[in-house]
């Protein structure tokens, strides 16, 4: 028994620094402060990253059809609402690539941190989630940092990238919407991960007890 109780516990601790590396964040992008002309629509979602696969700071762009790309960014989804066309769900297989630039310096990614809003180095100094286009560049890029999905072609409803921290509905074609959150939040398998460490523990102590 004191065997079987020593293995459970190896398992668990050898699991949580692998459920660790993930840093799940949800999103939302609104028309409201788009500004090339305000709009209702909204995009919420959530994407989990690899932090091990995540430069911070640094361009990390994730090609979301390789397993690769599928290892640093394990699951994303989201909802677009309230848009002119282009509402409903998608998931991590209707997007090509996910773009995360943190800029210069580099983002407080810890539990709990709000992304847009902090500061960065940038010449202009913006904070991250500013859509500071950089005119000289191709595609448009900002000082700041960016925040891109890009939809996959069997997709072509599903939200893309059209400037830094922006997005079109329906493949970029309607409603623009911008991004004004973006909240780092618990992952969900670090909090079973723990409870069942704690749990094993408990029942190995109360096993452990009665045989003394």
């Amino acid at each position: 028994m004191k065997r079987i109780l020593l293995a459970l516990l190896l398992l668990l601790a050898t699991a949580l620094p692998a459920a660790a590396s993930l840093i799940a964040i949800d999103f939302t992008f609104l028309g409201s402060a788009f500004t090339d002309g305000p709009n209702s629509a909204e995009v919420n979602g959530t994407i989990h990253f690899d932090s091990l696969l995540l430069s911070n700071p640094g361009l990390n762009t994730f090609d979301l059809t390789t397993p690769g790309g599928l290892a640093a960014v394990p699951y994303l989804t989201l909802t677009v609402s309230n848009s002119t066309d282009g509402n409903g769900t998608f998931n991590l297989g209707d997007f090509s690539s996910v773009i995360f630039d943190t800029s210069i310096l580099g983002l407080n990614m810890a539990e709990g941190s709000q992304l847009v809003g902090q500061a960065t180095s940038s010449p202009t100094s913006k904070t991250w989630g500013t859509p500071d286009i950089l005119t000289e560049s191709t595609p448009p890029r900002s000082y700041t940092g960016d925040f891109q999905l890009v939809f996959a072609a069997t997709s072509p409803t599903a939200p893309t990238g059209i400037s830094p921290f922006q997005l079109g509905t329906n493949g970029g074609n309607t409603d623009g919407v911008q991004l004004t959150s973006m909240y780092v939040t618990p992952e969900p398998t670090t909090y079973l991960l723990l409870c069942l460490s704690l749990g094993v523990v408990g029942f190995a102590r109360k096993k452990l007890s009665k045989t003394v």
